[in-house]
């Protein structure tokens, strides 16, 4: 772990480093340096309805989060690093997780063998972003981790091929992706995007093109793409409009090379206000299951969220994220309360449950109306700065 958390430091500096010469030959101000500390404390709970000791725990978690930018007029790099420890009911979550399958590939955990029950201590790391983005008049190169933005909604999005989705913390997180991308300004409001992450084996690499515009009011996009360990061709559309309410929709076609037939993905939402209210709702239809989306492989699947701005330092967020095909899914309730500038207290609960448990307590849920329940609550801190 120490030699990839040095290698990804000495990564970030030597970015940093030509930007920051890049930034000064054209007058722009030195690199910025920011962050944040996250100390969440919690008790949690994972069984089928019993109270035996062993079904509860508790833990905590502390994450420092630094992120470094320096910005030209035409050149920008960017650096944003993550690094956590976590003990007890804490350490052990995470463990499941990452044997499973469900926390992100480029966290870096200790220690590194055994599953078991998990450790009582862990540490992980991660590199969110590390990307160089150069600006000419007519093309735009952005090299390194990034997020690439091609999501229309606030989960689902089936045309987007590089971004993973972690949902192991609160909130859903879009992940960074290892790729170049090519921007061609096409008017004021169309583009040509071309991204490409060609990995150790340029033939087994994902790669895409996209055309976007707006078109009498109505933000839309073509999309190919093609992965190539997958050996699968993809061929999308989606959209986007305001209408006092929010609509979108996304939609994807894979063509696997094997001749066999082809498979959908589809979502689409809405998003409104009123009031003190925000809502949000939204469909996913995962036409290949686990196959097309291993986090997600039920057929059919919803998210709903609800934030009412009770006062103008307190919100209150509950959501809820609902696999339809096994009755499976996760519910979440946010309060949080602006303590301070920069300062922010969120008080949780999270329960998850069918199916889905197993990755949790190890061991499979019910169907059936009889579903084993894993919950968490607790307090979060979080001090920006």
């Amino acid at each position: 772990m120490m030699r990839s958390v040095t290698a990804a430091a000495a990564l970030a500096a030597v970015i940093a480093f030509l930007a920051s010469h890049l930034a000064a030959a054209q007058d722009a101000s030195g690199p910025t340096l920011g962050g944040s500390v996250l100390e969440q404390a919690y008790g949690s709970y994972s069984g089928s309805g019993g109270f035996s000791s062993g079904d509860f725990g508790y833990g905590s978690s502390t994450t420092l989060g630094l992120n470094l930018d320096v910005k030209g007029q035409r050149a920008r790099a960017s650096a944003s690093l993550e690094t956590a420890v976590m003990d007890g009911a804490a350490a052990r979550t995470a463990w499941l997780l990452v044997n499973s399958g469900y926390a992100p590939t480029d966290e870096l955990f200790v220690p590194a063998s055994g599953p078991g029950a998990g450790p009582d201590l862990l540490m992980a790391f991660r590199v969110r972003t590390l990307y160089v983005k150069l600006d000419a008049d007519r093309v735009s190169l952005t090299a390194g981790r990034q997020v690439i933005n091609y999501e229309r909604g606030a989960l689902w999005s089936p045309t987007d091929i590089f971004t993973q989705l972690d949902l192991t913390g609160l909130s859903p997180v879009r992940l960074g992706s290892d790729a170049l991308r090519f921007t061609f300004p096409l008017g004021t409001t169309s583009d040509l995007d071309i991204a490409a992450a060609p990995g150790t084996i340029p033939a087994d690499g994902i790669y895409s093109a996209r055309l976007s515009g707006l078109v009498l009011g109505v933000d839309g996009a073509l999309s190919a793409a093609r992965d190539g360990a997958a050996r699968t061709s993809y061929f999308g559309a989606d959209f986007k409009a305001d209408l006092e309410v929010g609509f979108y929709g996304d939609l994807s076609y894979a063509l696997p090379d094997t001749g066999a037939p082809g498979s959908c993905r589809a979502a689409g939402g809405a998003d409104w206000s009123t009031g003190d209210f925000i809502f949000a709702a939204e469909y996913y239809y995962n036409g290949e299951g686990a196959e097309a989306d291993p986090l997600f492989p039920g057929l059919q699947n919803l998210y709903a969220a609800i934030t009412w701005r009770a006062t103008e330092f307190l919100s209150v967020s509950p959501s809820i994220i609902w696999d339809l095909s096994d009755n499976s899914g996760t519910g979440t309730l946010l309060v949080s309360l602006w303590a301070a500038q920069n300062a922010t207290l969120v008080v949780y609960g999270k329960a998850i449950w069918g199916a889905g448990t197993g990755t949790f307590t190890g061991s499979a849920g019910l169907i059936g109306g009889i579903a084993t329940v894993a919950g968490q609550l607790g307090a979060t801190i979080m001090i920006s700065f």
